[in-house]
């Protein structure tokens, strides 16, 4: 029988020499050479954190709690590891399910005319599973927490090969409930069915935060057992973790095969959307705005609302981050840090690449007879909107659910946070959008504004930048200045002003008008 010749590593080297620009190149060359680095110091320096004393030689699952024989922080941190796996585990389901199936090095309608198998998909989404920058950071907090807690006379290479394998399990069991839940939606029964199981999902959560079950549901939870085989992994004992070692490999090898068959099945089957589905729902003829600028404002809120993908992103970030920082019942420390995580996603979603909502209408709407800066004023309000309510929602839930009463510095910091992330944000992305805009769709259930590599790059530019700006507000709840956040936040304010103000200067130009438009309207 002939061997089928491989795909993946042909199609990540065409998507390279696609680059075609030097600094995109070289960024992400730097990007994932530092991401490599990060991980091994994250390793290695907890290996080799200093201890107050000489821990003993192994450790079993009652020294969790710190005693007098380890005067070091290392049960604190070991406790805390089944939390973070569970919300890793929770992640890893969540991301396939907002990216619809999973990550596209291609877009679909690239793809249609050649042989590409349902297998190569599969293994270039679990390939692109690190460019999530979220998961990336979730996996490095935890390696390096398990190298600092969990280090025995082995040194952390024994726990962390289990955490590993756990990473693996999570990550394709992820992949296989996206590309079913893809198959599922392409029904309207389907459809009806998870919005049937997300209300019950956000009841159950309700239930739970008002029960105070927390605790309760993360002390139950099986993660427990992956810390217990590390703990005897640690110890030297190799033999009594095996049973769940060889579960985790049997769930990694099942989590492919089912991904592979499930995705074959999801891609095969006819959807509605065309015949009785949303796309052919009637649209009623609305009179004309009583201004230009609130007619383009109109179309590009119609643009955001009418993209799949944009509407469960919008769906997620309105859900998801509401309902951890419910359930985690967070002090205001910690809550001045949750505006700029959310804005940064929610400016994922299409931000980057604004001024793509118009698509191959971008041509005609450039030769309509208005104001050119009116185009990208509305991309930045609709942008402003969608970050500002995410940030809003996570801000008033969170705020229900804290920990403690909070006093005017907490306060200020954490409306510092929202207004000078929102604006970092939004002149970020509007910069970006006229500097490097992208052909993009959004019609397709996984279409991104930008190729995988542009985003991760975005992301991590977006990540970097708003937690910085989280940290520096969350230090500022720990004093009792209450003049600090703000003057921080009305120098953030201006920088922002400041960006703003060199991209309409930018988009002023005729030059780069064009090469946006055609850009975004033929690629």
């Amino acid at each position: 029988m002939r061997r089928r010749p491989p795909q993946v590593v042909p199609l990540l080297s065409l998507r390279w020499r696609m680059l075609r620009k030097k600094p995109l190149m070289v960024g992400l060359g730097v990007a994932a050479m530092l991401g490599l680095l990060l991980l091994l110091l994250g390793i290695v320096g907890g290996a080799n954190f200093p201890l107050g004393h000489v821990a003993p030689q192994g450790f079993s699952a009652t020294d969790l709690v710190p005693s007098d024989g380890i005067p070091d922080h290392r049960g604190e941190v070991a406790v805390l590891i089944p939390t973070a796996m569970l919300a890793f585990a929770l992640l890893c389901l969540v991301a396939p399910i907002a990216a619809g199936g999973g990550y596209e090095l291609f877009p679909d309608s690239e793809l249609v005319a050649y042989p590409v198998r349902v297998s190569t998909l599969v293994r270039m989404s679990l390939v692109l599973s690190p460019l999530n920058v979220a998961w990336y950071v979730q996996v490095l907090l935890l390696t390096a927490a398990t190298a600092y807690s969990l280090r025995g006379p082995h040194g952390p290479t024994p726990p962390i090969l289990v955490l590993l394998l756990f990473l693996g399990a999570c990550t394709s069991i992820g992949q296989a409930l996206g590309w079913g839940l893809v198959g599922v939606r392409r029904t309207r029964n389907g459809r009806t069915f998870t919005w049937v199981l997300l209300g019950t999902a956000v009841l159950v959560a309700g239930w739970v935060v008002v029960t105070d079950r927390g605790a309760a549901m993360l002390d139950a939870a099986p993660t427990k057992w992956v810390l217990l085989a590390q703990l005897q992994a640690a110890k030297g004992d190799f033999v009594s973790p095996l049973p769940l070692v060889g579960e985790l490999v049997l769930v990694i090898l099942l989590g492919y095969l089912v991904s592979v068959r499930v995705a074959a099945w999801a891609l095969r089957r006819p959807g509605d959307l065309g015949v009785d589905g949303p796309l052919a729902r009637p649209v009623n003829r609305r009179g004309p705005a009583t201004t230009v600028a609130r007619e383009l404002l109109r179309v590009d809120r119609a643009s955001v609302w009418r993209s799949p993908p944009l509407r469960r992103g919008l769906l997620v970030l309105a859900v998801l981050p509401v309902a951890a920082a419910a359930i985690a019942s967070l002090p205001w420390s910690s809550i001045a840090l949750l505006p700029p995580l959310v804005a940064s996603g929610a400016a994922l979603l299409f931000g980057v690449n604004a001024l793509s909502l118009d698509g191959s209408g971008a041509i005609w709407v450039s030769t309509l007879p208005h104001d050119p800066a009116l185009v990208l004023r509305s991309k930045a309000r609709v942008v402003a909107e969608v970050v500002s309510g995410a940030v809003i929602i996570v801000l008033v839930g969170a705020a229900a659910r804290a920990s403690n009463a909070p006093n005017l510095v907490d306060l200020v910091s954490a409306v510092g946070a929202s207004l000078s992330c929102v604006a970092l944000v939004v002149a970020s992305c509007m910069r970006l959008s006229v500097t490097r805009p992208h052909r993009a769709e959004l019609r397709g259930a996984r279409d991104t504004p930008a190729p995988p590599g542009s985003m991760a790059l975005y992301s991590l530019r977006l990540a970097s930048i708003t937690t910085c700006v989280g940290l520096v507000f969350s230090a500022a709840t720990l004093g009792d200045v209450w003049q600090f956040p703000v003057c921080v936040t009305l120098l953030l304010l201006a920088w922002s002003l400041w960006s703003w103000t060199r991209t309409k200067t930018l988009w002023n130009d005729p030059e780069v008008r064009v090469r946006v438009v055609t850009t975004v309207a033929a690629g």
